[in-house]
């Protein structure tokens, strides 16, 4: 199998059988910013990642060129995936639903685990992993479609947050944790003008964030104190590849 990008994207599943079949790709990786631990309950802003495309090279008038593209990562609900060139947008992830927390789904022989997944697998070939996320993707599990994107997310004054126990597992469905998420709105990590960009582009996907705030640090010699204010502006680029 093809292993997924860094930070929980599916496996791909690649056989070659001809020119005219072979050749699929494995989810992203998502980009992620987080407090305190290293760990998945402690994102405080995410970056989902592009699902694996099985293009079809060949154009005819069946497939047109491209009958299995992956969904794209981003948005904080994603895009499905096409199969034989339709769009399924049953399932997509969002912010508190997707084939698991944190990661994308991997080819699977039979269909996904996940009771909410694609049930039955189709194909022999080759089949794409999905997309990591704030929630990951679902795999399409057919030698003739893509798999999905994950879901983006920001602590902000609008942002949903699973409650009670949120369970993880690895890109095949084996469980890792399960617990609650570490912070919440009144925790002062708030975000604001935060947007997301889903699409499929050239290159790599990029994360930014600015923290433009005011500092004042005290300074006392003796019964005589000053301040001094200045201004932070913090800027980071994180790239993750899909």
């Amino acid at each position: 199998m093809i292993k997924g990008g860094y930070g929980g994207g599916g496996s791909a599943f690649n056989y070659y059988g001809s020119d005219n079949n072979y050749g699929s790709g494995s989810g992203g990786g998502q980009t992620a910013v987080k407090f305190d631990s290293n760990d998945l309950w402690h994102r405080v802003i995410v970056a989902g990642a592009g699902g694996g495309s099985d293009n079809y090279y060949y154009i005819d008038t069946y497939r047109k060129g491209d009958d299995g593209s992956g969904g794209s990562g981003g948005g904080f609900t994603t895009q499905g995936f096409w199969v034989d060139g339709v769009l399924n947008s049953e399932k997509i992830a969002n912010s508190i639903f997707g084939f698991t927390f944190g990661s994308g789904e991997s080819a699977q022989e039979n269909g996904s685990k996940n009771k909410n997944g694609v049930s039955a697998g189709i194909g022999g070939y080759d089949r794409p992993g999905a997309g990591s996320g704030w929630f990951g993707g679902f795999a399409g599990h057919n030698g003739n479609a893509g798999s999905g994107g994950g879901s983006s997310w920001a602590v902000s004054k609008n942002a949903i947050i699973p409650q009670g126990n949120i369970t993880a597992t690895d890109s095949f469905y084996n469980l890792n944790d399960s617990r609650p998420y570490s912070f919440s709105l009144d925790d002062g990590y708030l975000f604001s003008d935060v947007k997301t960009y889903p699409g499929i582009w050239e290159g790599n996907g990029r994360l930014i964030i600015t923290i433009l705030d005011s500092i004042i640090y005290p300074s006392c010699v003796s019964i005589n104190c000053s301040h001094f204010s200045y201004f932070l502006l913090f800027i980071l680029f994180f790239e993750t590849h899909s």
